[in-house]
């Protein structure tokens, strides 16, 4: 497993993604609630491909990051280079991209990748 940074700490993934309407938060987390929001798929699959790939861990900024907590929340947000730069591996979510058995034109790819929402809003990278 590729690790960046020093120290003894626990290999992760991370998803990067961007933010839509019902994304699970981190109070949303327990398994009572967070199936109900459209957001868990991205996280369901981050967490499939994860696992195949290794990891027991992920990091997930949407649900990992209390926002009730204003100290907290800045600085996570102060930190996001931190946490991709020492990920072990970043998934990206393209919202808007057809999912696998799609079989689109080439053309019609291009423009389906090219319009993702994660190309003008996915800053953190």
């Amino acid at each position: 497993m590729r690790l960046h940074g020093q120290g003894k700490q626990t290999p992760y993934a991370i998803l990067s993604h961007t933010w839509g309407a019902k994304e699970v938060s981190f109070k949303d987390i327990q398994p009572e609630n967070r199936a109900k929001k459209k957001g868990f798929v991205k996280i369901q699959g981050c967490c499939n491909q994860a696992r195949l790939d290794g990891y027991d861990w992920v990091w997930v900024d949407s649900c990992c990051i209390d926002k009730s907590r204003s100290a907290e929340l800045t600085e996570v947000i102060n930190s996001m280079f931190k946490w991709y730069h020492d990920a072990g591996i970043c998934y990206t979510y393209l919202g808007g991209v057809p999912r696998v058995g799609f079989d689109p034109e080439p053309k019609d790819l291009e423009d389906a990748f090219s319009k993702s929402r994660w190309f003008t809003q996915g800053w953190t990278l």
